[in-house]
């Protein structure tokens, strides 16, 4: 079973024999050598584990190259009572020693090799959720790259300064929580809480909540002095002071008998707008990384519109959008007050109301255009002689009659984009599903309708 191959490094026979006896039933195959394959270099030996005979000669310096190549890979080292060689083994790298006399039960071999393939399994699934959970950031540009370099070297820090505290400066909207973010899932605190905190008030909760993981504030200095004193103890001893109301024991919760101090091993980052909040932590050692604007990065501004757009359609399963050329120049020229989360808005807006894959400039229109040309305008051009009228009449009606057009034209409109898919364009809609049946209803939005508008998204061959 190739998915559990052992690669044995002997030169008894007699013993690769007893090993595949006894350990093939349950799923191990074994790659006999006497020394390491000259591709040793190979991706893949990590993957699986190493078992090496400390009876065959050079097994210790057989074991400490293959080490060498392979820091994270599993080293089973096999004696048969040679103390020493046991002790040398260990010193040269061995994951695990195990003293088994030939021809015995090899019982604590086999659950060696369990444990290991279960960590394999174990990291597998840790990977696989980094990839869904681990949000993509665009650094084309030659400032975000060199953010991100910082960023990877804060995630890789080696003890005793693994968990040194993380400052990102920056504009509010230039990306420093998915900086924040990135370190954590990239660092030894992978796969623990990442918490983010705004203010005073969730301050205590969130040390609580992010036990293990990573503490992420948001702006270091919208916090009081109480609370940035209260950091301050975390950062240093992992004891975060601060007066909590004491509604009685917790079990587990780490508080002492004053209920005042709460035992947490976090990780702290904070976003700073400028170099002076920071002075808020004198005295403590941090790692600072600078996160450049969008306005710093306009390298960065289409491809982070073209993710922003692939993230719609894979969300609506729709069809995919592109920007014109036109379009692509608008973007890059514009202003972005909000940041990148500015540019996401403007960009999710053209996609909505774009009526083809194709969004040219005129769909990003910003709100210098909107303005002047806002939908409130168009009702003002439109209803203005048609309201004068209305008010001569006892009762006509108005704001109900146009509220209803405007809602049916909305869901006729997203049934039309989504070709018909009705939990689509709910999700669209941000509305629930028994809701946009209801408005399906009482709107009188017929079946003919609704076909229509699946049928219009066909094209013919």
């Amino acid at each position: 079973m190739t998915g559990r191959t052992v690669l044995l490094i002997s030169n008894d026979t007699a013993y690769a024999g007893f090993l595949k006896k006894n350990l093939e039933p349950s799923g191990y195959t074994f790659e006999l050598r006497e020394s390491l394959p000259a591709n040793l270099r190979r991706t893949g030996y990590e993957a699986r584990p190493l078992m090496i005979d400390l009876g065959t000669p050079r097994s210790v310096e057989i074991l400490s190259s293959f080490r060498a190549y392979h820091p994270e890979a599993s080293i089973i080292a096999v004696s048969n009572g040679d103390f020493q060689k046991m002790e040398e083994a260990l010193k040269a790298g061995a994951s695990y020693v195990v003293f088994e006399r030939n021809g015995g039960d090899p019982h604590t071999l086999k659950e060696t090799l369990k444990r290991i393939y279960e960590g394999f399994s174990a990291r597998q699934e840790l990977e696989a959720l980094k990839a869904l959970t681990e949000p993509r950031i665009v650094a084309k540009s030659s400032c975000m790259k060199t953010a991100m370099k910082l960023a990877q070297d804060a995630a890789t820090l080696p003890f005793p300064n693994a968990d040194k505290p993380v400052v990102l400066f920056g504009q509010p909207g230039s990306g420093r929580e998915l900086v924040a973010r990135h370190i954590h899932l990239s660092s030894h605190r992978a796969g623990m809480p990442f918490v983010r905190v705004e203010d005073d008030g969730s301050l205590a909760d969130s040390v609580m909540a992010s036990r293990g993981g990573t503490l992420f504030i948001k702006e270091l200095k919208a916090l009081g002095e109480e609370s940035i004193a209260a950091i301050r103890g975390l950062i240093g001893k992992k004891e975060f002071y601060l007066a909590v109301k004491d509604d009685g024991p917790r079990e587990g919760d780490g508080r002492s008998g004053d209920q005042s101090t709460l035992r947490a091993d976090v990780r702290v980052m904070c976003g700073c707008f400028c170099t002076e909040d920071v002075s808020l932590l004198q005295g403590i050692d941090y790692m600072g990384i600078e996160v450049p604007s969008i306005e710093e990065r306009k390298e960065d501004i289409v491809p982070l519109a073209n993710h922003f757009m692939e993230e719609l359609s894979a969300l609506l399963k729709t069809g995919k959008k592109y920007l014109t050329k036109s379009a692509r120049e608008a973007l890059v020229d514009r202003e972005y007050p909000d940041g990148v989360s500015g540019l996401k808005k403007l960009v999710h807006r053209a996609y909505f109301l774009g009526t083809t894959s194709a969004i040219g400039d005129k769909d990003l229109l910003g709100s210098e255009f909107l303005g002047k040309y806002s939908f409130k305008n168009f009702l003002d051009e439109r209803l203005r002689l048609y309201l004068r009228k209305m008010a001569q009449l006892e009762r006509s009606n108005l704001y109900d009659t146009v509220v209803g057009e405007v809602e049916k034209a909305l869901i006729e409109l997203a049934l039309s984009e989504m070709k018909g898919n009705k939990l689509r364009a709910a999700k669209a809609l941000g509305m629930n599903r028994n809701t946009f049946r209801a408005k399906l209803k009482s709107l009188k939005i017929k079946e003919d309708v609704k076909r229509t508008a699946a049928s219009s998204g066909k094209t013919s061959k």
